[in-house]
């Protein structure tokens, strides 16, 4: 699932038990990151947990609703269902990633969009290209090269100029039968 920063994302659960989210248990994990949050726990924000808690919400359908989406949001979130709360879960998780979308200035005028997911959410010196500029650039050196191999193959051999037989000292003399 992809977000824009600053938009509000609702994530979807897809294995509700009981409507009004008291079995519903949502984990975070940050991407690139071993530690997982319980940021809802059985219906309930854990405040104490997260402090996205002002920034979270449970939605129809026990959604996560994201407010105010920022570049760390982008990670693993994980809805889990409990019939109740020290019984085992129900049923299979239900994952959904989330990918945040950054604004970059470019050198024209129009804005360009760079997605920001796991492997790319530590490195913020990288250089930020329009897909656009990069197939461009792939296209024509593509064509180049196959207008150089072509016009390689497709070349008839050089022929020495008379100056240069004479001037190796060889004389070339067809023998005819």
């Amino acid at each position: 699932m992809f977000s824009r920063v600053g938009d509000d994302v609702s994530l979807p659960c897809n294995n509700v038990v009981y409507p009004d989210c008291s079995s519903t248990t949502w984990l975070y994990n940050r991407a690139l990151s071993t530690r997982t949050i319980q940021e809802v726990t059985l219906g309930e924000i854990k405040v104490d947990q997260t402090e996205r808690a002002d920034r979270l919400s449970l939605g129809s359908n026990c959604s996560l609703h994201v407010s105010d989406v920022r570049a760390e949001d982008v990670g693993l979130y994980i809805c889990r269902q409990f019939l109740t709360e020290t019984g085992t879960q129900h049923g299979g998780d239900a994952p959904v990633h989330l990918s945040v979308l950054t604004r970059s200035t470019a050198s024209t005028a129009r804005p360009a969009f760079s997605s920001t997911s796991p492997s790319s959410a530590g490195t913020s010196n990288a250089v930020k290209l329009p897909i656009s500029h990069i197939m461009l650039f792939v296209t024509l050196t593509i064509m180049a090269a196959i207008v150089t191999i072509h016009t390689r193959r497709n070349r008839p051999p050089k022929a020495l100029p008379p100056q240069a037989e004479e001037a190796s000292g060889m004389e070339i003399h067809v023998l005819e039968e």
